[in-house]
């Protein structure tokens, strides 16, 4: 590569590109040995988490998801003001716009804890451990 595979680690955006970023390190002998971050919880990147060519994906629970988003709808549906759902935040937009945000705690998935994606049932064994060697990933035990 341009700077002779000195890559100390990759912070990807989105589990697309992560997988991007994994074929190329996968091309120069590197996946698995340079971290490599992504989010979404796409079972192809839980699945490079469980075979240990990426670090860590950053998933969020859609059963919170929803749940916070019913919530919120039904107390808009009282009361418009967005302002007055339990939970909000507010801040100012680049162009000085106040807005009404709920932030939900997003979820570290690493070959440590992949058992909570199976809990939630966002991936099946089968898909998560595919490939995965024994003893690879204790969820794929």
């Amino acid at each position: 590569t341009q700077n002779q595979n000195k890559v100390d680690a990759v912070l990807s955006e989105n589990d697309g590109m992560a997988g991007g970023v994994i074929a190329a390190l996968t091309a120069q002998g590197l996946a698995g040995k340079v971290p490599v971050s992504g989010q979404d919880g796409d079972k192809a990147a839980l699945n490079r988490v469980a075979l240990g060519t990426q670090t860590v994906d950053v998933w969020k629970d859609a059963r919170l998801l929803g749940k916070t988003a019913g919530d919120a709808a039904v107390q808009l549906c009282k009361n418009s003001d967005p302002t007055k759902v339990s939970g909000t935040a507010q801040f100012k937009t680049p162009g000085g716009n106040s807005l009404s945000s709920i932030l939900l705690t997003p979820n570290p998935i690493t070959k440590d804890n992949l058992k909570d994606v199976l809990d939630a049932c966002w991936v099946t064994k089968a898909d998560l451990c595919q490939g995965v060697p024994a003893g690879r990933a204790s969820a794929c035990g």
